[in-house]
């Protein structure tokens, strides 16, 4: 839009005048109103009164510079965010300001009448300044419009002027200063008035008080505004002291949004103004007729394009886009209907390209209008129909369209449309984030074009280019014309380029009749002959726009496209020999470029003989050198003459007085092509510490035929794991063969702490084009692990410059497997290895031939039993060695162990060598072993107490006398399984203790200890306990002793445990049972005492094989569960005796025990049963004093033998109206339906009588 004039093309804003505030100078400020408006009629604002000036005067102007929206986006939706508040141009002025002349001077009357006619004074009509009917104006008589008229609207006649005042608070002197300030308004209220504008008014008031401060400044505010006739709302604003920055922003938005509806209000005045006077429907008459030539007035058609015009420049002041767009398409159909202003305009005349300029300007804020409303499509399309309307004029009645000046103007065309995208600031296209490359998977999306709207149905079919894409597009369009343009301006013949001073008359005539000079130089300037002076840089304009797409395209991650654009701002700038200005381009397209990788190499190629050759005249040696070192590739174009020779490439450049840095270039191999390839194999994919493994190093040229050869100074392998590096140094060996070499080499190793150790030797590292040699050699691994190449160096170091290139390894990149070379007679062949990587081995440590065997270990142990383990150690070594042993037990908790014949004990970390040994091993020394010798070791510990399994790893660390400094080692291991060797089972009955409760009415003294300690006093209960216990080994034991032990008693009571039964050293097979009774007196400790009480017991089992003559015996544990007591409660016990005189008689006891404080009364019902017949009471009353008992006798006669009878006794506390549960003791059963007895045969008493 540069070519334009700036009135034309900008977009209109309302103007708002800034008076007196902070300062007298405008920045950027306009050229005088006498320079764009020539007369006497201008009118001047004035003011007597000073500037308002200080810090808040200046922080406030800040704010409404900052209001201004001159540099706002080109678009509705900040106004959709503002509400109803308008973007203002805004100009800050002083005191004084001069607006322009609402009409034009007389014209003189020599200048109108002939000089034999009378002096006639006439009645001049008088019209603006800038209109078509004044003689002064620069469109007299027939111009359509000139950049004055927008000029004046938006630089010098304001909607709204503002007059800044300080507004100061003091009793003396107020009356004085509210006069003055009346004075002053009413002043310049006239001023405005005089000048027949209707420019609103306004004044801020800067306080230096508050209304709290000086309450009369209210009544002082209401007076001046009656006495000025300022309106309240939007007349008259007041701005109090000591207002922070964000009031003062606010303030200022506040005094622009108040005065939105004011500057509509003016506009719409215009409008209407505008409006009337094309209703006239005639053609005003000028103020003079013209007098010289052959001119006519503008046609009424002219009139309507300039009212037409006038009406969407009033609607764009009031930002209705939407009504600005109809005035504009009103206005190109009269430019280019059948009766347009374009039909009655001759080609020649002056006015056609006025007429032009005009209506490119229409047509370009027709797409402004489009683009503010967000209607991306439709200014597509007005852009495309506006240059295919104008085509067909220009063809028809102009110069046509195959000229340069056409293709300026459609590449003029397009960079007005990319300016336009970019001020319009699409939410299409606006970029966040800038793509680095295209992420499917990305949630941000870069659009490139933009959709059509929703006016557009759906399944409307529209063209690509109908659609709005982003602004890249459109400078690579405007790019595209403008090589057109250079194409077609340099077929202009050499007579049409001659300067006019230096052609004929007949020449320049013609040469107007053909060309077309419309915004661009004529054929002299455009493309100059040998020898005259510069004209018009062609290149400058393609690169421009180039570049200018170029980010566009970059941000969206269209990378291909950017490298397109990029090259071809290369060829511009090489076809026009810019080296300076070519290199900083090219440099890094080369480095970057796509097509290297995707094997596009003809534009590969000439983007590299393009850098070549620049660099050569730019004079910078490492760039040529690394394109030399490229230009070996053969998948790039060569040139028949070009010597390539890398080792001496600096030569091409001139020498100098100074000696130049000697360039040291480093770079890595995939960011270019090369001509080398080295390679790196081992002969296996495993090795051992301390044997040869053989490896080979390959070295391809695949450089273009003819090329000089190469010599490496030195080749480097870089490994991870157990080797640092290979290298390889370049010696001349004398022979100069072309064709593949084989070579054995002996490489020397070396150890620099900390690093591993590494190899190095020499050899012939000089390769001729399409050679390729190998190096083969042997290489010794010091230390077990896996071994990975990393990268590849290899260096040129010449007198002249020294470079270096890295390749990194990548193993798995490829899918060939790696290749070895064989030497078959005078031949070399290669073949493929039966694995994935050549560059990976796995080193193993030096194989064991020590041999370890645990030779009388059992399937399984028992848990607290002591274990010893022998271990065995063989060497079948083919030498003598020195070894250590280390041993681990593995499980859940660590088991202490100790060597048999040694003093220490291990927790699983083994003892330091034996002192004054020489061996430098960790671990339990063995010493010396012959070859073929065999030594025993053994190791003891104590089984785990519970069930469990471990793992026992036995380590043998050993090295040969002959190479100490490599450790080997074997390692076994195996499983130990602990299991328990018994199981228990445990049935716990209350009994009868004999001893007498004590007496209730006889309270004994409480007795202690021998120790002091109370002894206990309180009720003695009886037990019985029986533990069943079964052998679950899997071989004989023989069972000493089984007792139980007493862990913890819980409840304030005392226990003894007795044996009872059991005999001592059983044989228990697999599977057996063994039965032990005991004896469990449980006493309270005190009479009080009622808490239940809980046993923690357990049963310790005295045991040992009978396998092993020198086993010895173990105690094993097994915890018994909890036994509880209950509390002190009343209880029933019931016992059977069988009568010793009276045959087939039962004596069933029952004892009712009351070990509480309470008298209680039971009820005792025995129930008839047909299975047995019983003397006593069958129903009686039983009073137990506290602490008591009672024995209740039944004398059962059985009715039935060989069965269990159930004597159904109910014993119901008859207080509490509880039944007690008969509880039985031994020899007796418990179930459901009660205490069970049984009857043996033969002693059914029914049976005998």
């Amino acid at each position: 839009m540069e070519a334009y004039p700036r009135e034309y093309t900008q977009h209109n804003l309302p103007l708002l005048v800034l008076s007196g505030l902070a300062t007298d100078v405008e920045l950027e400020a306009p050229p005088s109103v006498q320079e764009v408006f020539p007369g006497h009629a201008i009118t001047t604002i004035s003011s007597e009164l000073p500037h308002v000036t200080g810090e808040r005067a200046q922080q406030l102007l800040q704010e409404f510079r900052r209001a201004d929206g001159s540099d706002a986006p080109w678009n509705g939706r900040a106004s959709n965010r503002r509400g109803s508040s308008l973007d203002f141009r805004i100009r800050a002025v002083g005191r004084e300001f001069k607006l322009p002349p609402r009409k034009a001077d007389p014209p003189a009357q020599s200048s109108t009448t002939p000089p034999s006619s009378p002096t006639i004074t006439p009645s001049w009509v008088l019209h603006s300044p800038v209109s078509p009917l004044t003689p002064s104006s620069s469109i007299f008589p027939d111009g359509l419009m000139a950049p004055a008229w927008l000029a004046k609207h938006q630089d010098y006649v304001p909607s709204v002027f503002i007059s800044f005042f300080a507004f100061d608070s003091d009793p003396t002197k107020n009356t004085l200063n509210d006069n003055q300030l009346k004075t002053e308004i009413s002043k310049i209220k006239s001023q405005i008035h005089k000048s027949d504008y209707k420019t609103r008014f306004a004044v801020v008031l800067l306080s230096n008080k508050t209304v709290l401060e000086a309450p009369d400044m209210e009544e002082r505010l209401m007076n001046i505004r009656r006495a000025t006739g300022l309106d309240p709302k939007n007349g008259l604003f007041f701005l109090p002291p000591n207002t922070s920055p964000v009031e003062l922003r606010s303030f200022a938005l506040s005094v622009t949004a108040s005065l939105s509806a004011p500057t509509i209000d003016y506009y719409r005045d215009l409008t209407k103004h505008a409006r009337r006077k094309k209703a006239r429907g005639n053609v005003p008459p000028p103020t003079a007729p013209p007098t010289r030539g052959n001119f006519h007035l503008l046609s009424q058609t002219g009139w309507n394009v300039r009212y037409d015009f006038k009406l969407g420049v009033f609607a764009e002041f009031r930002q209705e886009m939407d009504a600005a767009q109809r005035h504009y398409e009103s206005a190109l159909e009269s430019l280019f209907g059948g009766d347009g202003v374009f039909e009655t305009t001759a080609s020649w005349s002056p006015r056609w390209d006025e007429i032009r300029l005009i209506a490119d300007t229409i047509a370009l804020r027709l797409i402004r209008c489009h683009l503010w409303n967000s209607y991306s499509t439709s200014a597509v399309q007005a852009w495309l129909r506006y240059k295919e309307t104008l085509r067909d004029l220009l063809d028809r009645r102009g110069k046509g369209s195959s000229n340069y000046g056409w293709e300026a103007w459609e590449s003029r065309w397009a960079q007005i449309m990319a300016q336009l995208i970019q001020r319009a600031e699409l939410p299409t296209f606006r970029i966040r984030h800038p793509a680095v490359e295209p992420d499917l998977l990305s949630d941000e999306t870069h659009s490139i074009f933009a959709l059509p709207e929703k006016q557009f149905p759906v399944g409307e079919r529209l063209h690509p280019w109908e659609l709005l894409h982003h602004p890249g597009y459109w400078y690579k369009l405007s790019a595209e014309h403008a090589k057109r343009r250079y194409v077609l301006a340099r077929e202009i013949p050499e007579e049409d380029r001659t300067p006019p001073g230096m052609s004929p008359a007949t020449r320049v005539s013609s040469r107007n009749q053909t060309y077309d000079y419309y915004l661009v130089p004529e054929p002299h300037e455009e493309v100059p002959i040998q020898g005259a002076a510069v004209g018009f840089q062609h290149w400058k304009d393609i690169v421009g726009k180039l570049n200018s797409a170029v980010p566009e395209f970059e941000a969206r991650g269209q990378l291909r496209k950017v490298e397109q654009l990029q090259l071809e701002v290369c060829r511009s700038l090489l076809h026009s020999q810019e080296y300076e200005a070519l290199f900083p381009i090219l440099r890094p397209l080369w480095e970057t470029m796509s097509w290297r990788q995707e094997r596009w190499y003809d534009i590969a190629s000439e983007v590299l003989w393009a850098l070549h050759e620049c660099a050569l005249r730019v004079q910078d040696r490492e760039t040529y050198i690394l394109t030399e070192w490229e230009l070996y590739s053969p998948v790039f174009r060569g040139k028949p003459r070009y010597k390539h020779d890398l080792m001496t490439c600096l030569h091409a450049f001139p020498e100098s007085d100074s000696t130049p840095d000697k360039p040291s270039i480093s770079f890595k191999a995939e960011e270019f092509s090369s001509c080398l390839t080295t390679g790196f194999t081992f002969a296996k994919g495993e090795g051992n510490v301390g044997e040869p493994l053989h490896a080979q190093i390959v070295i391809t040229s695949t450089a273009r035929s003819g090329s000089l050869p190469i010599t490496l100074s030195t080749l480097t392998f870089q490994f991870k794991g157990c080797l640092d590096a290979i290298r390889l140094a370049h010696t001349s060996d004398g022979s100069e063969t072309a064709g593949d070499t084989m070579s054995d080499l002996v490489l020397d190793e070396s150890t620099t702490a900390p690093h591993k150790p590494s190899w190095s030797g020499q050899a012939d590292l000089q390769i001729s084009a399409g050679q390729t040699k190998i190096y083969s050699f042997p290489v010794i691994f010091r230390e077990a692990g896996d071994v990975s190449l990393v990268s590849s160096c290899f260096e040129l170091n010449t007198k002249d410059f020294d470079l270096t290139c890295t390749d990194i390894a990548r193993p798995h990149e490829e899918n060939a497997r790696p290749t070895w070379w064989l030497r078959t007679g005078s031949t070399i062949k290669s073949r493929r290895l039966n694995r994935d990587s050549g560059t990976i081995v796995k080193v193993l440590p030096k194989p064991p031939k020590m041999e370890l065997s645990l030779p009388d270990i059992r399937p399984q142990y028992y848990t607290d039993e002591n274990v010893s383990l022998a271990i065995e150690v063989t060497n079948q070594e083919d030498e003598d060695t020195e070894a250590v042993l280390e041993v681990r037990l593995l499980g859940k908790d660590t088991l202490a162990y100790s060597w048999v014949g040694k003093d220490s004990s291990s927790n699983g970390e083994e003892p330091s060598a034996v002192e004054g040994s020489d061996i430098d091993l960790p671990g339990h020394v063995i010493g010396r072993l012959a070859q073929g010798a065999k030594v025993t070791e053994k190791i003891q510990f104590k089984a785990p107490p519970d069930p469990s399994d471990y793992a026992l790893e036995v380590k043998v660390l050993y090295h040969v006398l002959s190479d100490r400094d490599i450790p080997i080692s074997k390692i076994i291991s195996t499983e130990l399984i602990f299991n328990s060797a018994f199981e228990a089972s445990y049935e716990f009955v209350p009994r009868f203790h004999p001893e007498p409760w004590p007496s209730f009415f006889n309270m004994q003294k409480e007795e202690t200890d021998g120790q002091g300690q109370q002894s206990p006093s309180g009720i003695t209960q009886r037990w019985h306990l029986k533990a069943k216990l079964a052998s679950f080994a899997d071989e004989t034991l023989v069972v000493k002793d089984v007792t139980v032990g007493t862990l913890n008693v819980h409840g304030g009571a005392v226990c003894t445990i007795a044996k009872e039964s059991g005999s001592d050293d059983v044989v228990l097979e697999p599977q057996q049972l063994t039965e032990r009774s005991y004896c469990l007196d449980h006493q309270r400790t005190t009479l009080e005492e009622r808490r239940a009480t809980a046993l923690d017991l357990n049963l310790s089992i005295n045991w040992q094989r009978t396998n092993s003559a020198d086993s010895s015996i173990v105690t094993s544990k097994l915890p018994i569960p909890r036994i509880t007591i209950p509390s002190s409660e009343p209880r029933v016990l019931a016992t059977a005796l069988h009568s010793t005189t009276v045959p087939n008689v039962i004596h069933l006891d029952y004892i009712l025990e009351n070990p509480t404080m309470h008298f209680l009364t039971f009820e005792l019902n025995m129930e008839a049963s047909e299975e047995f017949g019983f003397s006593g009471s069958k129903l009686r009353n039983l009073q137990l004093l506290p602490m008591s008992r009672e024995t209740v006798r039944f004398n059962v006669y059985p009715l039935v033998s060989g069965a269990w009878i159930t004597p159904q006794l109910k014993v119901t506390d008859r207080y509490f109206n509880q039944t007690l549960k008969v509880v039985a003791t031994d020899g007796l059963r418990a179930d459901k339906k009660g205490v069970g007895v049984w009857v043996p045969e033969g002693d059914q008493g029914g049976a005998n009588g």
